[in-house]
C-alpha cells in the first residue's frame, strides 16, 4: 500500500509540474506590453498605433511599436505568435506588401510576428485611410486588438497619415480638416485623425501630422512618411 501512495503521490507532483510549466508559456495581460517604442525602458503603454507608408525600399519607421510578451511569472516568451487584429476598424485598408517578417491575411484583416528573444515583436504596418473629410465609415476607438498565442493582451486606437490611400499630402490634411471640423456626416469616432491619442482631435494632433508630412522623425529615423502614390497590393476597405 505505501508503494502505490509513493506513486500516486509521485504522479501527483509531476502532474502539478506539467501543469506549472504549460501555465508559465501562456501570455499574461498583466505582464505583457504593449509599448509605444521598442527599447523603451520605462516600457511607455501603447495608445494607439499608425498605419504608414514606405519609400519603396523600407517601411516608414514613424509606425514603429513593439509587443512584449510574458507569461504569469513575468518571464518573456519567444516564438510567440503575436496578432494585431484589424477587423473591428471600418473604414481601414492594410497592405499585403508589408515589412518583411510580418504576415498580412486580407480575409481576416491580420497583421502577424513571432516575438523574437526577449518575447518582443516589432511591427510597423502599412496601409491607409478612406476618408473623404468627416466621410464614414469611421474608425472606432480601440478597434484595434492584439493579441499573442490567442490571448487578448491590449485594444489601442489607429491614427491615419494617409487618410485617402493617394500618399500623405494635402488632400489629408483636408481630410484631417472635415473630421477637426465636423463638416459632412456629423459628430463621429475621430480616432483616424488623433494622433497624439488623447480622446479628442485638435491642434497637437495636425502637429503630430505636419511632423510626418515634413519628415520631421517623429518616432526615429524616418525614410521618406509614404510615398506620393496610391498604395499597391492592398487589402480590401474594412466596411
Amino acid at each position: 500500500m505505501t508503494g502505490l501512495i509513493r506513486k500516486a503521490t509521485l504522479f501527483a507532483v509531476c502532474g502539478l509540474l506539467a501543469a506549472s510549466a504549460a501555465f508559465a508559456s501562456v501570455p499574461s495581460p498583466a505582464n505583457s506590453k504593449c509599448v509605444i517604442a521598442c527599447g523603451d525602458l520605462s516600457e511607455t503603454v501603447l495608445g494607439c498605433i499608425y498605419l504608414v507608408g514606405d519609400d519603396g525600399i523600407a517601411v516608414d519607421e514613424d509606425g514603429r511599436f513593439c509587443v512584449i510578451v510574458r507569461d504569469l511569472a513575468g518571464l518573456p516568451i519567444d516564438n510567440s505568435v503575436v496578432v494585431v487584429d484589424f477587423s473591428q476598424c471600418s473604414g481601414v485598408s492594410l497592405c499585403e506588401n508589408n515589412e518583411d517578417g510580418a504576415i498580412v491575411d486580407c480575409g481576416t484583416r491580420t497583421v502577424r510576428k513571432l516575438s523574437s528573444a526577449g518575447g518582443v515583436a516589432s511591427f510597423a504596418i502599412k496601409g491607409h485611410g478612406n476618408n473623404g473629410g468627416d466621410t464614414a465609415p469611421y474608425t472606432p476607438g480601440g478597434c484595434v486588438r492584439i493579441y499573442a498565442d490567442g490571448v487578448l493582451l491590449c485594444s489601442v486606437s489607429v491614427g491615419l497619415f494617409d487618410q485617402d490611400g493617394g500618399g500623405v499630402g494635402s488632400p489629408d490634411l483636408s481630410s484631417w480638416g472635415g473630421d477637426f471640423f465636423q463638416l459632412n456626416a456629423g459628430p463621429g469616432p475621430y480616432n483616424r485623425s488623433d494622433y497624439d491619442c488623447d480622446g479628442d482631435v485638435d491642434s497637437a494632433d495636425l502637429s503630430v501630422w505636419g511632423g510626418v508630412f515634413f519628415d520631421l522623425n517623429l518616432n526615429g529615423t524616418s525614410v521618406n512618411n509614404c510615398p506620393a502614390a496610391p498604395k499597391t497590393a492592398e487589402c480590401a476597405m474594412v466596411p
